[in-house]
């Protein structure tokens, strides 16, 4: 066999492995899309609120009550137990579709492919390669930092997710580079298992991993607010977003597929029922 021969199966061994990858990270491309969309639509099928039945509006009569004497007793007073929160039906819903106690909330961005059920687990690595379904992949899955606690008002909630392509995961935050963008996409819908809020983008900014944007426990509101402040100070651009101390804060994070320290980040402060725009529609 010349070396021209060998040289050509060489080329086409090397072009058949780069076609069974790419091959393959079209599927799995494909199964990841596949499973958001079921995700989507599984959660809004879940929210879909039914009516409640007419209630009677007349009040029926009440047979008079005997009175019985007094009974002097001594009671000890009762110790009471903090009543659990109601998991609100939707997120019910979602844990019995994915057998998976680790969903804590919902992520949307309307518009983009941030669209995801959120998850959570008691380290930061897991989620960064297994999906909702714990299948182990490259792809991993949406999740809440482990220091957050949706039974607490954690000042900051921060939210990872791998920069996949094709708008998988958190790819569509490197479009908040663009200021068209961000103003086209600054609300943000994050529903915890207990409550539901809109959020509005007042950052984003690439940085490495030394600034601490991801704290999530603080020594003091007044830390809080200085490190929110530096945030805003960071933005590309001037959202006309101003914060305050006493505001929470979401923030999503992902690589920026560069080097391994640098991050997009994006902060978003919770709006109160009344700073909802109007023209906002909750789904």
């Amino acid at each position: 066999m010349d070396r021209r021969t060998v040289i050509r199966i060489i080329c086409l061994s090397v072009i058949f492995s780069c076609g069974s990858i790419l091959a393959w990270q079209a599927h799995s491309e494909y199964q990841l899309n596949k499973m958001a969309e079921e995700a989507r639509l599984a959660y809004e099928r879940a929210m879909v609120q039914k009516k409640p039945a007419p209630q009677p509006t007349h009040t029926p009569a009440l047979e008079p009550a005997v009175t019985e004497p007094p009974v002097r007793t001594v009671t000890t007073p009762a110790v009471l137990s903090p009543t659990p929160r109601a998991i609100q039906p939707a997120f019910e819903e979602l844990r019995a579709k994915y057998g998976n106690n680790d969903i804590m909330g919902y992520l949307k961005i309307a518009g983009t492919g941030i669209d995801y059920p959120v998850t959570h687990s008691g380290d930061n690595s897991y989620y960064l390669q297994y999906d909702i379904n714990k299948n182990r992949t490259t792809a991993g899955w949406i999740f809440m930092d482990y220091e957050n606690d949706v039974e607490k008002d954690d000042p900051n909630i921060v939210i990872y997710g791998h920069n996949m392509r094709q708008d998988i995961m958190f790819h569509s935050l490197r479009y908040f580079q663009s200021w068209d963008y961000f103003n086209n996409h600054r609300y943000i819908e994050f529903n915890t298992i207990y409550e539901n809020h809109v959020w509005e983008v007042f950052s984003f900014y690439r940085t490495d991993t030394d600034f601490p944007y991801i704290q999530v426990v603080f020594p003091s509101d007044e830390d809080f607010f200085a490190l929110a402040s530096e945030m805003k100070a960071r933005s590309m651009y001037d959202t006309g977003v101003n914060i305050k101390p006493g505001d929470h804060i979401l923030t999503l994070s992902t690589c920026t597929n560069e080097d391994d320290d640098t991050r997009f980040a994006l902060n978003a402060r919770r709006l109160s029922p009344d700073e909802i725009p109007s023209d906002f529609l909750l789904d």
